[in-house]
């Protein structure tokens, strides 16, 4: 089956799903847990993430022609154990897009318009996101290769400005911070990618996009890990270890203060505002995910074609159904400061790992037992 998108833009959808979840929680979390050493942690994940993507690569050389990771573990796991492997993807996925809403609203208002009202927010990115859920998945795909190189662009920018001013007294020697503790700020950085691998695995129908995948995935983390390291040293150099740990949005707090040849001010209104971008693609892919998901579990055959919008045959009424739901989620999650840091530090993160390191890693074993038998 030959596939209507490649792997480059598999990669720019990986990557630009991942910006907002990772430039919200990887610096705070990381000063939080081992100090002004933490800006390490992002390579010191690198290793384990490269084993994870070989692992997803060797299960994902499991499926045959047209499968992708849904059916493949609804195919290999039976219809009973694939259908509590897939619901319970689904169900984190329905929470945790009700909470990008509302966390990506507070974001927005909190960094921009303090004075704001996040339901306007919520309720065009949720629209934004059923109308490239219901369309075809290429768009989704091809929109997010679009982004990458602007978002990229960005984050260079940002990074070359806040060096200039970075203090070195304030990220080395390593041992003025917490270096034990790297093991345990390199989770978020694991627990993020290692989520969006799986979840951008149902995406991969082709046995075309496999073919030397480890090694492509593996290469390609390291330019990532080493981002996201300058980012929190960076952060870290500016600011310092534990006034980082404060802040609520410690990459937007750290471009307030830069200005482009000393007459461009309120940089981060524009930063702000094209984080929106990596907002709306993973709380789209998600939503594809899953009603991709419970479409399996109820006993259709999700449609790999392009489709009519307006087209609820074969399951698709599940894709608004999803959407209500996550709304619903939205409506109901108190996001004051305290619960806005229990929801992304521990629940959400937590959920993240239980899937792709307890249910996928479950579902590949129990695939292999029954196979033998």
């Amino acid at each position: 089956m030959k596939p209507d998108f490649d792997r480059r833009q598999l990669m720019a959808l990986i990557f630009v799903s991942s910006l907002a979840p990772a430039v919200r929680l990887i610096p705070k979390f990381n000063t939080q847990t081992a100090g002004s050493a933490s800006w390490v942690a992002p390579i010191v994940a690198l290793p384990f993430l490269v084993l994870y993507v070989w692992f997803l690569s060797a299960f994902l050389a499991e499926r045959h022609s047209g499968e992708g990771l849904g059916e493949m573990i609804m195919r290999t796991n039976g219809r009973a154990l694939g259908s509590v492997v897939l619901g319970g993807t689904a169900a984190f996925l329905i929470f945790c897009c009700g909470f990008i809403l509302r966390s990506g609203a507070e974001r927005f208002i909190c960094t921009i318009y303090p004075a704001g009202n996040a339901w306007p927010f919520v309720i065009v990115m949720l629209a934004l996101g059923l109308t490239a859920a219901l369309g075809p998945r290429r768009a989704l795909l091809r929109s997010a290769r679009i982004f990458s190189p602007t978002l990229v662009v960005v984050l260079v920018l940002v990074l070359l400005f806040a060096l200039t001013n970075i203090d070195f007294n304030l990220i080395l020697p390593l041992s003025k911070g917490e270096p034990d503790k790297l093991g345990l700020a390199a989770i978020p950085m694991f627990e993020i990618y290692a989520g969006i691998f799986v979840y951008s695995a149902f995406f991969e129908r082709s046995r075309e996009l496999c073919r030397r995948r480890a090694k492509a995935y593996s290469l390609w983390l390291v330019p990532v890990c080493l981002l996201f390291a300058l980012i929190c040293a960076a952060a870290i150099g500016n600011y310092g270890s534990e006034l980082i740990s404060r802040f609520n949005y410690p990459f937007f707090a750290m471009i307030q203060n830069i200005t482009v040849f000393k007459t461009i001010e309120r940089i981060e209104a524009l930063v702000v505002a094209l984080w929106v971008l990596p907002d709306f693609i993973i709380f789209a892919m998600m939503l594809i995910v899953a009603s991709h998901c419970l479409r399996l579990v109820f006993g259709y055959v999700p449609d790999t074609g392009d489709t009519v919008m307006h087209d609820m045959s074969n399951g698709r009424f599940l894709i608004p159904t999803s959407a209500a739901l996550m709304l619903v989620v939205a409506v109901l999650l108190d996001m004051d400061s305290d619960n806005l840091s229990f929801y992304s530090h521990l629940v959400v993160p937590a959920a993240n790992l239980a899937i792709s390191c307890v249910l996928i890693p479950a579902s590949y074993v129990i695939g292999k037992l029954r196979t033998r038998e």
